[in-house]
């Protein structure tokens, strides 16, 4: 091996370890435990969908139970919906804004309204302090595709056929 290519194989080597590293510690979520084999999920939409503009989303859950914010129960915790977004820092609570959604009510289900074009969905769930648990319980991203909103029909009420009655004499 010649130093050049030692060198390039040391580097590569550093950039998959801290690579690895930065994502073990990404891994890790708030101080709440999540139970092994917790799990999010979109119930219905696939990675690729279409999408109308406006669309309900319904989340799923497994091994674990819907709570609102600020209700400690174990195992328990609600949802997020991350659009057009990348993951928050899983050790802080999870902001909210426009591509951050919070369902502290304990919603399962969410109506949006998407513009047109491409977007990102993903699931996060939250504890009481919209903290991820630990380890995170996340669904992956999928992508999605809004269509242009069809504008209706216009639809022509059907024309009569009048008979002519003649009137007058005989």
């Amino acid at each position: 091996m010649n130093p050049t290519a030692s060198t390039v194989a040391l580097i590569c080597g550093a950039v998959v370890i801290s690579g690895l590293a930065w994502a073990q510690q990404n891994e890790r979520g708030g101080p709440t435990p999540s139970p092994p084999g917790a799990a999010v999920h979109f119930v219905g939409l696939n990675d690729g969908a279409k999408l109308p503009t406006r669309v309900t989303i319904r989340f799923g859950l497994r091994d674990m139970g819907v709570a609102p914010a600020g209700l400690e129960r174990a195992n328990s915790g609600h949802h997020h919906l991350l659009i057009d977004t990348e993951l928050p820092p899983l050790d802080k609570p999870i902001p909210n804004d426009f591509n951050h959604l919070h369902f502290g009510a304990g919603q399962t289900e969410a109506e949006v309204t998407l513009k047109p074009g491409p977007h990102t969905l993903q699931l996060l769930f939250g504890d009481k302090d919209h903290v991820p648990h630990n380890p995170p319980v996340m669904s992956p991203r999928i992508r999605v595709v809004v269509a242009e909103p069809q504008p209706p029909k216009a639809t022509v009420p059907p024309t009569r056929k009048y008979k002519r009655i003649r009137r007058g004499t005989r």
